[in-house]
């Protein structure tokens, strides 16, 4: 079965942002695109074949400017009725067992972010496959190639399946990779009583348990990969969006609950999304180590499972 990625085009400047970063990933998994236009009709309204020649007259325009953006990657094009647009691309990425969604951000967020519109948001909070979300102004840029790419590491399930993508990818493209990881300060509540020694201890105790973890993801690279560990200090999705200008593709895994193999958007996740200056790749949780299948593509690799 070919590989697919699954690109929400619409025909407007977030529309363009996501048939770049579609073009983007999808040259990189060696993936076929599915150019996907959902068009808010009630399904009922006509029979099968009046609805799909009407769908067909309404996206023809906007699928040829599509085409010929993308045409050394034979995409397919779909015109789909639906009232929700992010029913629409969840049901297509299960019948095509596409490895990814990609969509734009909402056009009321700032230029240059990522800030997910409803569908965005919806698919980040269910999907079957990963998701990826463009910032704005992301097709005008001069550069699209990804060259710096890096994961939010926290040692949990859902960040080793976002790292061992992020290898994968990086390993395709020749990329440097960076691994992220934030030690949060105590959050205080039930802990209030805390003696300020207590609370210094925890700092400690927070820190090296995240610099145990970079060191077992930076072991889990294979030598040929340029690889920096990066250990912060603060509040993660601030420290992580505010870092996400570096990179050409921040990965996140999903929140470690939930129903399996779908995305989740954590908290951490989520603000990361609301101003990450990159593209934001998000892992389904419970997908195996490989969601994205990067070894079936670029070839396997003999690793130690973390």
């Amino acid at each position: 079965m070919p590989r697919k990625i699954i690109i929400g085009y619409e025909p407007t400047s977030q529309g363009l942002d996501a048939l770049q970063l579609g073009e983007v990933l999808a040259e990189t998994l060696a993936a076929r695109p599915v150019i996907t236009t959902v068009l808010p009709w009630p399904e009922y309204l006509m029979n099968e074949d009046d609805l799909e020649q009407a769908l067909a007259i309404d996206t023809a325009e906007i699928f040829a400017v599509a085409r010929d953006r993308l045409g050394a990657l034979d995409p397919e094009t779909r015109a789909i009725a639906n009232t929700s647009p992010a029913e629409a691309l969840y049901d297509l990425a299960d019948r095509e067992h596409a490895l990814l969604i990609v969509v734009g951000s909402t056009h009321r967020g700032a230029l240059g972010r990522v800030l997910p519109g409803s569908v965005g948001v919806s698919l980040l909070h269910g999907s079957p496959c990963a998701v990826a979300v463009a910032p704005g102004d992301y097709a005008a840029r001069a550069e699209h190639r990804l060259q710096h790419m890096a994961v939010a590491f926290d040692g949990s399930p859902e960040a080793w399946a976002a790292l061992e993508t992020g290898i994968g990818l990086a390993e395709q493209v020749h990329a440097a990779f960076t691994v992220l990881a934030v030690a949060e300060p105590t959050h205080y509540g039930y802990a209030a009583s805390l003696s300020a020694l207590t609370a210094g201890e925890y700092r400690t105790y927070e820190q090296e348990a995240k610099r145990r973890a970079l060191d077992a993801a930076v072991a889990r690279a294979p030598a040929n990969l340029a690889v920096e560990a990066r250990l912060m200090n603060g509040d993660a999705g601030a420290l992580l969006a505010e870092a996400s200008g570096e990179f050409d593709l921040l990965l996140i895994g999903s929140r470690a609950y939930g129903p399996l193999r779908r995305t989740l958007l954590g908290s951490v996740a989520a603000k990361v999304m609301d101003r990450a200056a990159c593209p934001v790749l998000v892992l389904p949780r419970g997908a195996g180590m490989d969601p994205m299948q990067t070894q079936q593509a670029f070839g396997q690799r003999d690793r130690v499972t973390g």
